[in-house]
């Protein structure tokens, strides 16, 4: 009989990458490059204050967005569109092949539209009740 208990999540993220490495050579899978990558890309003013940015994980050959923000003060400056931009350009350095991510439906949706994102899907009451996530992804290298 098994038993299941808490562990820390590097222990566990260490067993369970080598169970998924030998997934793939079992599968003749042949993947070269670096599995996994954080990625961050500052907005600064011209005082060199930091005034949004944008964080992303690529993994294989895709890109998640995780959080993308800029400073109400700077908002309407076309900042939050230079990011995206950017991740796309360096997504694209690294032939990434779709970026995803989420937002909530009183967030900005019309922003990652207006980006070139279709939505994929919607979950109600996602955190938490009242609220949808909408889940977005753009396919960048055919």
């Amino acid at each position: 009989m098994t038993k299941l208990a808490r562990l820390a999540p590097t222990e566990l993220d260490t067993y369970l990458s080598k169970l998924f490495k030998q997934q793939l050579a079992d599968h003749q899978i042949d993947y070269q490059r670096q599995i996994s990558e954080d990625v961050a890309i500052g907005a600064y003013d011209d005082e060199g204050q930091l005034v949004g940015g944008l964080l992303m994980n690529r993994r294989y050959d895709h890109v998640y967005i995780s959080r993308l923000a800029v400073d109400p003060t700077y908002r309407g400056h076309r900042l939050g569109t230079q990011l995206v931009q950017a991740a796309e350009a360096w997504a694209r350095e690294q032939q990434v092949l779709t970026i995803t991510l989420s937002t909530r439906d009183y967030q900005a949706v019309d922003f990652y539209l207006k980006c070139g994102f279709q939505i994929y899907g919607k979950v109600a009451d996602l955190p938490f009740k009242g609220v949808t996530t909408v889940y977005f992804v753009k396919r960048l290298i055919d």
